[in-house]
């Protein structure tokens, strides 16, 4: 049994698989984007390519895992992973504003030792 997707079709999935492999790659090194995430978005285009050149590795696995339709295990695989790049971003996400609430306490802290320290060395200064 093997995966029948119409010459058309497969041409245009390679096509623009290889484009969004391509574009992940160089946006990765423009932005210079941190290499975890760099490597995880290359992982995940290259999975794409991966499917859209042998399809019958999508099938293989949706009937190991008892999945009937290889559409439905696409379906599934991607919103599982965008659910998983989605919560990892939200923790990144919820560690960056604690980490952003802390330094704005620290900054405040220093602010105030510095216009303190400001404020003793000005009246030392009239003093004198």
């Amino acid at each position: 049994m093997s995966v029948s997707i119409p010459i058309g079709l497969r041409v245009i999935l390679i096509m623009a698989s290889v484009f969004v492999l391509a574009y992940v790659i160089y946006s990765s090194v423009k932005e210079k984007m941190e290499v975890r995430y760099a490597i995880l978005w290359i992982t995940w285009a290259a999975v794409v390519l991966l499917f859209a050149i042998f399809p019958d590795i999508a099938m293989h696995i949706s009937n190991a895992l008892g999945i009937i339709s290889v559409t439905n295990f696409v379906f599934l695989l991607m919103t599982a992973l965008l659910f998983m790049f989605n919560y990892y971003l939200f923790l990144r996400t919820s560690k960056m504003k604690r980490d952003i609430r802390d330094l704005n306490y620290e900054l405040s802290i220093l602010r105030k030792e510095m216009d303190d320290w400001k404020q003793d060395h000005e009246e030392e200064k009239s003093s004198h």
